[in-house]
């Protein structure tokens, strides 16, 4: 069995400590797999007690036998089906390999530090937030109603303040959080402390993105930050953590952590018509610096220096907008042909110019991300259409989830063990099947997959919020 704790594990263990790391705190990550167990099995665990019925009624006089208790048990099932892996690689000429040396594990420890530490971990925040998006059975809208595809979605929510978030919504969540405890913590709450316990100082967590946190901090009429404000609160102040009533701590987790870009009501959708390859889409280095500051990307004629597209129109995409690139669409949300956020290969790019003669965009950093395989649609924007494309670029409204947290390991992330005993797994290919060998390459796997857990401890709020990049803050 492989030694739990080495260098490889520290410096993960550091990366996972970032301040931009929000979600994987929050899921559970000490479950593993038991060797044996099939990749689509079902492992059970986690037997509960059920909570037997109290009769508080008087027994006969000269009764001599009564029934006893009646108990029962409750478990848990699990699976961990799915592989993750990532990849870094250098050339032997790179001033890396000659510091570190070539397939030293000094240079895989440079390469951890480096981008590969930092795909692991934004790999693996995407795989806890989408887990608890995908699992949650609590979902609302903006002003409480339940969330239904069916009937109250994403296509419903206003673009104005009036889909903002009403904070006055967190008292209804500690109402319903303090009666469903008692199913997963075997008590119930209270108002104060809706969820019973120690996690987050007694407080229920509400992370939220900072175009929420800016229309409560900037909405005059809520009583709680006028009070807040003529006290001269300190956390206020500082334009830190803030607490709502004493049981609920807002946090904002930053523009992005807490977004789901264009995820609402399309504006625009056009079908990308060339490959895009990896580096494409910036302004050439060569004839211009974006913003007269950063040459972008590579030059040559190996580069497209800007995305083809079918149709753009006119003035739909601007200077600053953030768009997606996607080939999955979805209507989970309720949107026809929308942008699916929790697809691994959805790219969020900011535009940099629009050529609308010639049906182009180009963007503020090379793409990182190829699509070279074309496919057929038929549909496009919501509307019947046949054509073919290699991606979409959609522009739409952005949806701010808000998630409101009462315990950590609303859900589970079930790992299974490699063959040599770790959990995730690196490696040092040999460049050895070419005639002049010079790539350093590192990789890493791992293995698991989200389960619900403690479902009843977690709610999720959709909600609009402004948005501000280049030009003015707007709804």
């Amino acid at each position: 069995m492989k030694a739990s704790w080495d260098e490889k594990s520290a410096i993960m263990d550091m990366k996972f400590h970032g301040t931009d790391v929000y979600y994987t705190p929050l899921v559970g990550n000490s479950l593993v797999m038991p060797d044996g167990v099939g990749w689509n099995d079902w492992w059970e665990l986690g037997a509960e007690v059920v909570k037997s019925h109290v009769n508080q009624n008087p027994i006969g006089r000269y009764q001599r036998m009564m029934t006893g208790l009646y108990v029962d048990l409750r478990k848990r099932k699990v699976r961990s089906r799915n592989r993750y892996g990532a990849k870094a690689q250098w050339d032997v000429r790179d001033a890396m390999t000659h510091r570190y040396g070539s397939g030293t594990d000094a240079f895989l420890s440079a390469a951890l530090r480096g981008q590969l530490g930092d795909n692991i971990v934004g790999q693996q925040e995407k795989i806890s937030r989408d887990g608890i998006l995908d699992n949650a059975l609590h979902k609302f809208m903006h002003d409480g109603a339940a969330f239904s595809a069916a009937s109250w979605d994403f296509s419903d929510l206003p673009g104005s303040s009036a889909g903002g978030f009403d904070i006055k919504l967190l008292e209804d969540v500690a109402l319903r959080l303090a009666f469903r405890s008692e199913n997963m913590k075997k008590a119930y709450g209270s108002y104060a402390q809706p969820v019973p316990g120690s996690n987050f100082r007694d407080s229920v967590l509400v992370m939220m993105s900072t175009g929420t946190y800016w229309h409560l901090w900037n909405t005059e009429e809520q009583e709680w930050m006028i009070d807040l404000r003529q006290l001269q609160d300190g956390r206020i102040l500082n334009g830190g953590k803030v607490q709502y009533r004493n049981f609920a701590t807002l946090q904002d987790c930053g523009p992005a952590a807490c977004t789901l870009f264009n995820a609402g009501t399309l504006t625009k959708q056009v079908a990308v018509t060339s490959p895009i390859r990896w580096g494409d889409g910036a302004t050439d280095p060569d004839s211009a610096a974006v913003d007269s500051m950063f040459y972008a990307g590579q030059s040559g004629s190996n580069v497209t220096h800007y995305v083809q597209c079918s149709d753009i129109g006119t003035s739909q995409f601007v200077k600053g907008d953030i768009v997606s690139i996607h080939t999955l669409t979805t209507s989970e949300y309720g949107i026809t042909d929308g942008c699916d956020p929790l697809d691994g290969r959805t790219v969020l790019a900011e535009v940099y110019s629009a050529d609308e003669t010639n049906e182009r965009l180009t963007f503020r950093d090379p793409l990182t991300e190829a699509y070279e395989d074309l496919f057929s649609y038929t549909s496009l924007n919501g509307s019947a259409a046949l054509g073919n494309a290699y991606a979409f670029v959609t522009k739409a409204a952005h949806v701010h989830p808000i998630f409101i947290v009462g315990t950590r390991e609303m859900t589970q992330f079930v790992r299974r063990r490699q063959p040599d005993g770790s959990l995730v797994q690196y490696h040092q290919p040999d460049d050895t099947n070419v005639d002049f060998p010079s790539v350093e390459r590192v990789t890493a796997n791992w293995y698991g997959e989200t389960n619900p857990w403690e479902l009843d401890t977690v709610e999720v709020f959709f909600c609009n919020a402004p948005f501000a990049n280049r030009g003015a803050v707007s709804w």
